[in-house]
């Protein structure tokens, strides 16, 4: 279908860094965006890096962590200093190194909130602290599992 120019581009979710190598190694269409779980506690570098140097964007979904980073103390600390929401320094911590992000809210308050992410950004030290929460936990599922 993408030969046949029925499909602009093809993207895939949930891959690690092995299964996305398996893929271009075999495949006559690399993907052109790869959606996976990305935060401060799961920045997935590697995988990022990776991308990268294949042309294949990064995007990221539970950029809050399901909820659960919105109480960080880290978080906190940014939102302060920034004069922002916690979940508005999440969703800038993706965007300033260039993953894309896909903020979800039924609430109008939050989807305002949600598309205020230009127009400022994060100092090295808010990088840094944010950084070092780096644990690789995943709130929604681990994929590495899958074979």
């Amino acid at each position: 279908m993408y030969h046949a120019g029925q499909l602009r581009a093809i993207g895939v979710s949930n891959y690690t860094l092995g299964h996305l190598q398996e893929l271009l190694a075999h495949c006559r269409v690399p993907p052109a965006v790869l959606q996976v779980e990305c935060h401060p506690e799961l920045p997935q570098r590697e995988l990022w890096d990776f991308c990268q140097q294949h042309g294949i964007h990064l995007q990221a979904y539970a950029s809050l962590g399901c909820g659960q980073l919105l109480g960080r103390a880290e978080v906190g600390r940014v939102a302060e200093r920034q004069g922002r929401t916690p979940a508005q320094v999440l969703l800038r911590w993706a965007l300033h190194q260039g993953v894309g992000v896909i903020p979800k809210s039924v609430n109008p308050t939050r989807l305002a909130e949600n598309a205020q992410l230009w127009g400022w950004d994060l100092s090295l030290e808010d990088m840094a602290e944010l950084g070092a929460m780096d644990c690789s936990r995943h709130y929604c599922w681990d994929p590495s599992g899958v074979t």
